[in-house]
This record gives C-alpha cells, structure tokens and sequence, in this order.
C-alpha cells in the first residue's frame, strides 16, 4: 500500500482535467511493518540537528518510548514535551498554547508521535516556526496526517485553520494493529463519512456550481472501497486490514490537497459531530472520539438521503417556509444550544447570507431545475440497510443513541449543522426545499 501511495505522490504537481494544477503536497509517506527503524534516517535526510518531539503521556508510551531509542541509537538530539494530563486532550487555546510555548527554538524539525490533536498541533507549530514536519501516527483513527489543515476549537467553534502537509507520513502497522480498537474504528468512522462528504461535493457542484473534480473524487472513493473490502480483518487487527485504513487516511489527505478544500473528505456528517464537540467544549457535555461520531453521523445522514429519495421538490411549499424562517429567532436557539460558539455561527451568515430570500429563490428556482441529476447523486448513496450489518459486526456504532447522544442531541445536530461553515450541505438542501420539519421532525 506504502508503495501506491509514494507513486502517487511520486508524480508531483501536475495538471488535471479539471483546470487545476495537484500536488500531495508532501515527500515522503512510510507503512508497514517495523518502519519504525527507519524514522533517523527520514529525519537525517532533512539534515535534522535536533528533534523537538511533540506527544502525550499515551502515545508516547505507545511508540515515543521505541522512536526515541532509535534516535539515541543512531545519535539524533531530541526534546520531548508530552501534552499535560492522562486523558483526551482538546485542540484548543489551551492544549496549542502550551505546545507553543514549551517548544525549543534549538530544534530545526518538528516530530508528532499520535494521532489527532498531536498531529494538529505539531502542524501549527511546524507552520509557525518553519521547521520540518514529521508524523509517526500511533493510531489509524483520523483522515488529517497529509492534510494541510488543522482541525482545531477557536473561540469555541470547531473549525479549520490553514496550517501545512506534514514533510513525512509514517504508519507502522505493529504500532497501528496494537492501538486501542475504539481508535481503529474511528479511522473506520472517519472512512465512511467519505460517502456523504463525495455526494454532497457532487450536488453542490450541481447546485452552486461549486469547483468538483472526478479524479479526487476518485481517489476518497478508492480508499474508501479498500476499508469496506477490509471490514473483517479489523476485529483480529489483522495488518493488512489496518494498513487499509490507514492508507485511506492519507489518501484523503492527498485528497483534500488536491483540490485545494476539505469539501472531498466532510460533509454534513462531520458538522454534525462539530456541534456535539462543540457542546462539549462550552457545558462540558458528552462527547467521543471524532471517527467515532463522524462514523455514527454518516448512517444518521444516509438516512435523511434515504428520506429525501421519495422527495418532489414543492416550489411554493419552499417559498412559504423560507418567508415564514425568522433568523432572529434562529440566532437565539443557536446561542442557547452552543454558547459562545455561537457567536462565530452567526458572524459567517453576515458574510455569507444563505438565509437571504432572493438567493434562496435563485437556488430554489437551480434545485427544481435539476432535481434529476441531484436524485442520481442520491440514489448512488448505500442505504443504511446494505451496510449497517457489516459494520455492526466489527463494532462501529451506527446511530447517535447508540455513543449516548438523546433525541434532542441528533435532532439538533442535524439543524444546526446548516450554520457550521459555509459549504452546502444536506441539512440545507433539507431547508431550501422547506422539508427541514418533516424530514428532521
């Protein structure tokens, strides 16, 4: 698998059909097993002095413990800060401040051993020093290792902050197979959201016309395929089935580079998981892993598109719920369900006027005009019954009740999901066409 990834990224910048120039953005991606052995010599061709390694006191017994004694061996200075605390860290002001500012200006790369947060944060610090960036993933739990942004809580809002692609990708299958299965499976989580984040780029480009491109497209499609062939092989973490994974992750990556937006890799799915993490960052509610949530989301939203096949567009139905929709009362229900994060919400809307009722009937007038090709992309969706099964077998939750999220919770998600960012998702394909209530309920 490391070797399809490092031909593609082999290829460099070059120019696509769909009027863009690619590039992965990055030089180097390493999985398989024992390539552990092998991080000195990354870091050397770097010309690197000193490392300055970036983890938390789980990763690094993990793996931090096993990289640092290949770089003692092979004589590589290095400065370690774990992020403070034993449990999940937030990549917030907070968590980004304190890396920041432990940091050693001595150090000429940057070295992430985790997952996530570390990897979002070890991207920020790399940015804003212009050191090398290198991720050791302990876990194949999240699609941001080639990335080139940074998924981060501002202000109270889940968002993300352009950063930069990590120079180096390494997976070592004998670290990723022994990560915790949770983790596993919110890589699996983060794979499948990928069904809604390619449909949802699609109707966009159909509605709004928004930039698409079938050879991106076609990479998250592939990726995602080789996890669903994989599914069995992931309760006996067998390497295969986990390099699998953890290939997706990094085509995403690639994926998202690319085109230049993280619109091929999330969709409605992911807000719905950022309004649950959001929650939990300003009342201290629950929350779970990101892959977990996004993967639960995904069924949620795979049936709302189950709901909207049997959907005739109403034009005068939509205009009356559109003139009858009070932004006003819709700021005050989002400031008591988000808090402060809500505030953020409603500062995009004033830049970006969805609720707007000319620009409404304009897309309205676009949606009835191609409700075909939109109801193709659709029903190339799976339905929740052809694959909830298969990743009921190997343990991926598949609703939000079942991650401990009330009615209230999904429903809410849902509605508010329209506000996150400004991408044209299906909760407000839900509200353009005036059927949010009876879809949504």
């Amino acid at each position: 698998m490391s070797t399809d990834l490092q031909t593609l990224i082999g290829k460099g910048q070059f120019s696509c059909r769909c009027g863009k120039c690619h590039s992965a953005g990055f030089s180097r991606v390493m999985i398989g097993s024992g390539v552990t052995a092998g991080v000195p010599d990354v870091l050397e061709s770097y010309g690197t002095g000193k490392v300055f390694i970036l983890a938390d006191r789980n990763t690094y017994r993990a793996a931090g413990e096993r990289v640092t004694a290949e770089l003692d061996k092979a004589g590589i200075a290095h400065t370690v800060f774990l992020l403070p605390g034993e449990g999940r860290a937030e990549p917030d002001e907070r968590a980004v401040g304190s890396a920041v500012m432990h940091f050693d200006p001595s150090c000429d790369t940057v070295l992430g051993i985790g997952s996530g947060v570390i990897n979002d944060i070890g991207k920020i610090i790399s940015s804003l020093t212009g050191r090398q960036y290198v991720i050791y993933g302990t876990a194949p739990s999240m699609d941001g290792y080639a990335s080139g942004t940074s998924s981060v809580i501002r202000d109270g809002l889940k968002l993300s902050l352009t950063t930069r692609v990590a120079d180096t990708v390494i997976g070592d299958t004998d670290v990723l197979a022994a990560a915790p299965m949770r983790m596993i499976l919110s890589g699996l989580g983060d794979m499948i959201a990928k069904y809604i984040s390619i449909a949802e780029w699609k109707i966009s480009n159909i509605i709004n016309g928004e930039y698409y491109c079938d050879t991106v497209a076609s990479l998250v499609t592939d990726g995602l395929n080789e996890c669903m062939e994989n599914l069995d092989g992931i309760p006996s973490r067998d390497k295969s089935s986990i390099a699998a994974v953890m290939n997706g992750m990094v085509l995403s990556g690639i994926a998202a580079n690319y085109a230049g937006v993280t619109r091929p890799v999330s969709g409605m799915e992911h807000y719905l998981s950022h309004i649950c993490d959001m929650r939990a960052a300003e009342f201290g509610t629950h929350s779970d892993l990101h892959g977990i949530q996004c993967g639960a989301a995904t069924i949620e939203c795979l049936k709302i598109y189950e709901k909207l096949r049997s959907v005739t567009p109403d034009r005068e139905k939509a205009l009356e719920y559109a003139a009858a929709f009070s932004y006003d009362s819709w700021k005050e229900k989002l400031r008591r369900w988000l808090g402060n994060g809500a505030e953020a919400m409603i500062a995009n809307e004033a830049h970006e006027h969805k609720y707007d009722k000319t620009k409404h009937r304009e897309r309205l007038d676009r949606i009835i005009g191609s409700w075909d090709s939109i109801q193709s992309v659709i029903r190339q969706l799976p339905l929740p019954s052809e694959i909830v099964p298969g990743l009921q077998k190997i343990g991926l939750p598949t609703s939000f009740a079942e991650i401990g999220f009330t009615e209230e919770e999904t429903k809410n998600a849902v509605l508010f999901s329209r506000d996150v960012r400004d991408k044209y998702v299906g909760s407000r394909l839900m509200w353009d066409l005036g059927i949010t209530d009876e879809i949504v309920g």
